[in-house]
């Protein structure tokens, strides 16, 4: 019988997808650079996609000159659009403001919350900006929900890396075998895991087949399928 669900945050509680395509349009409209043309959203969306996971990359892996996510989008913008420096940090600021204060939830993350509050200790474990974070958790109305919430960039270390999972469990006062913990990401949620030793849940929102050598202790393709093993 475990004691705690531990989730990971972005596409699994939330959908972080929606959320970024929100905050991208609501932003490109207020700037006037955007008036619903799907033509022109089509080539744009791709194109900052790929400079922003980059730009991202280098800054998770501290490579090169950005040191916040400001920096990353920002450059991101540069590479994407054509316009002066100024104009780009003001969509940034637009944009973040957008991203970090909307929440849009995955199918069967508010009913599984509601069932599990009041079971078990709740918990979420994210590789990503706590400023972002808390603030969605907030604007989805969830955050008291959570006995312990643990950011990358708050405590200095990632998914997989086992500490992050210790981090959590100790914030909890339980151990590994106390705890299952959710996620849709085999390299970072699977493995980080499987590197506690806690059991894994996985998450399969995109329906993919699993390698022989992936074994989580459970596999679902919807969220509210996670409450036949609670």
């Amino acid at each position: 019988m475990y004691k705690a669900i531990l989730f990971d945050l972005d596409n699994t509680l939330l959908d972080y997808s929606h959320s970024e395509v929100d905050a991208m349009k609501k932003t490109l409209r207020d700037h006037g650079i955007w008036e619903d043309e799907e033509a022109w959203w089509e080539s744009f969306w791709p194109v900052f996609s790929q400079h922003n996971f980059r730009h991202w990359m280098d800054f998770v892996n501290k490579r090169g000159p950005h040191r916040t996510i400001q920096d990353v989008l920002i450059s991101s913008f540069r590479d994407s659009l054509d316009a002066d420096s100024a104009r780009h940090e003001r969509l940034t600021a637009s944009y973040w403001d957008y991203f970090c204060n909307n929440c849009h939830f995955e199918n069967g993350a508010q009913g599984v919350l509601d069932f599990a509050r009041d079971r078990y200790k709740l918990g979420i474990i994210s590789n990503g900006i706590g400023e972002a974070q808390r603030k969605r958790l907030a604007a989805g109305a969830i955050s008291d929900l959570f006995h312990s919430v643990v950011v990358s960039d708050e405590v200095g270390i990632r998914k997989p890396r086992r500490e992050i999972f210790d981090h959590a469990l100790a914030e909890l006062r339980l151990a590994p075998s106390d705890v299952l913990f959710v996620g849709d990401s085999l390299t970072d949620d699977y493995q980080g895991a499987a590197n506690a030793g806690i059991d894994f849940c996985y998450y399969n929102r995109e329906k993919m087949r699993l390698a022989d050598s992936h074994r989580p202790k459970y596999k679902i393709d919807e969220l509210q399928e996670l409450l036949n093993y609670l």
